[in-house]
């Protein structure tokens, strides 16, 4: 990796770090509601200035993103006493998402998720390393979708402060755990296959979104 693309890595990672632990205080202190409604809406209003400041319809989705933002500045008072519904959603839907990802390249005529991120490294695959990532990517479909209703029963069942350790503090290392425990399969499984690492496939994938990019300037 370069000095250029470890330093941005570095920089969303830490980004990641510290919502998270600026999401748990705001769970966790009585008086810290006010930056969990924040957390909520700052990406949301983020992301839609973005796309509002793009659009060639600008000129209105500026001021009604603007509208849209008195509004939420009004009804603060109740959003703040419910920000973590705000908090629970992020996170379910953002693992629901990755479940869909994943799952929805296991349906008949598609290539499955892993197969692809498999290909880019090493190139044509084997029929039995095909069969090995098509079930890698039942995996992840099954693992994040298992994330999200762990997370929806705590928040559902559970204090606040159990569901953000949960989402927070225990999610994101439990991914950890699944590359780890899906290399030592792969290793069982298919001995004799070249190492790789979730990095390579990064880099695979990166060039090959460069690639398509450059052929259809």
């Amino acid at each position: 990796m370069s000095a250029v693309g470890f330093v941005r890595a570095a920089g969303v990672a830490g980004a990641i770090a510290a919502y998270q632990l600026a999401a748990h205080h705001a769970a966790s202190a009585p008086g810290a509601h006010g930056l969990g409604l924040a957390l909520v809406l700052a990406p949301i209003l983020l992301i839609a200035l973005n796309a509002a400041l793009r659009s060639p319809a600008r000129p209105w989705l500026v001021p009604l993103w603007a509208l849209a933002c008195t509004g939420l500045w009004l009804a603060r008072a109740p959003l703040t006493a419910h920000f973590g519904w705000g908090l629970w959603a992020e996170h379910a839907s953002f693992n629901v998402a990755l479940a869909w990802m994943f799952g929805r390249t296991l349906v008949h005529g598609r290539e499955p998720l892993c197969t692809q991120f498999a290909t880019m490294v090493h190139g044509k695959l084997e029929p039995r390393v095909a069969r090995y990532t098509r079930r890698v990517t039942a995996a992840w479909t099954v693992f994040f979708v298992a994330t999200a209703v762990v997370s929806t029963v705590l928040f559902a069942c559970a204090s606040i402060v159990t569901w953000s350790t949960f989402a927070n503090y225990l999610a994101l290392p439990l991914v950890g755990l699944m590359f780890v425990a899906e290399y030592a399969c792969r290793r069982i499984a298919l001995p004799d296959m070249e190492p790789s690492s979730i990095m390579d496939a990064i880099r695979a994938y990166t060039r090959s979104m460069q690639m398509r990019r450059s052929g259809a300037q």
